[in-house]
């Protein structure tokens, strides 16, 4: 565990430290002068809060879209089996197997014929194409966790469907689910190839400031910039850890296991 959290937490603490570097030279370890300078300047020239808006207004977006198309499709992949079935596991698999570079080039292809080209639908949408496999198996492993019995004695007793589900698999299903919602939230803020065909004047996602920012040729914006881009993402999973607990969480994410 230690060496893992080391594999993590020391390159952040490294891109802490650029970020707030004004002078840094080797043969030290540690800056010899600092500087907040550099979130001054993105924040100010370069548009950082403009873009940590956006970033998380789509992940939200994309988040919530992701939810209510994906539970449907996982519950059934769970409980039923049905025609098309393995169309749909197919679907969900092929977006994995498709070069993300190739889904960027035909998502971008399609958005300039149908005007969604640089919108925030567009963003939404393509960001919910490539969340939405994850969403769907976490959420169907949460799923297929709850015991039936439970259903199947409820629906004897004479409840609906929507208080079964609501009443019996709901809870039992809610650590997944949670989960799902994280791994979306995630993906789509971190979402770089895809937003990179898609987007353009108007919405400029952190991810693609951060590009900006390292093709700039100074590592201590795009340090800058990527902890900009940490902290959305730090406060998502601190507002469901508090709300919902770690002993959940975790419980959630077994379900990938």
């Amino acid at each position: 565990m230690a060496a893992v959290g080391a594999f993590v937490f020391v390159p952040l603490a490294i891109l802490g430290l650029y970020s707030l570097s004004d002078q840094w030279n080797a043969p030290h370890l540690l800056p010899t002068a600092y500087t907040i300078k550099w979130y001054d300047y993105l924040f100010h020239y370069e548009g950082g809060l403009s873009g940590v808006v956006q970033s998380t207004l789509v992940a939200a977006a994309t988040t919530v879209f992701t939810m209510l198309v994906g539970l449907p499709a996982a519950y059934a992949l769970a409980r039923y089996r049905f025609r098309g079935r393995r169309v749909l596991e197919m679907a969900l698999l092929a977006k994995t197997a498709i070069p993300v570079i190739l889904v960027g080039v035909g998502t971008a292809s399609l958005f300039y014929t149908w005007g969604l080209h640089d919108t925030f639908v567009g963003l939404v949408a393509a960001h919910s194409v490539g969340a939405l496999p994850l969403q769907v198996w976490t959420a169907a492993a949460a799923f297929q966790r709850v015991d039936v019995s439970g259903e199947e004695a409820a629906r004897d007793l004479g409840a609906s469907f929507i208080r079964r589900f609501v009443e019996i698999v709901l809870p039992g299903a809610l650590p997944g689910i949670i989960a799902s919602a994280i791994l979306v939230f995630l993906f789509s803020m971190d979402e770089f190839t895809v937003t990179f065909f898609v987007s353009g004047v108007a919405y400029t996602t952190m991810p693609l400031r951060l590009y900006s920012a390292l093709n700039s040729g100074y590592i201590e914006p795009a340090a800058a910039s990527a902890m900009i881009l940490l902290m959305p993402s730090v406060l998502y999973l601190g507002l469901v850890l508090r709300y919902f607990g770690s002993s959940e969480l975790r419980g959630g994410l077994g379900n990938l296991g």
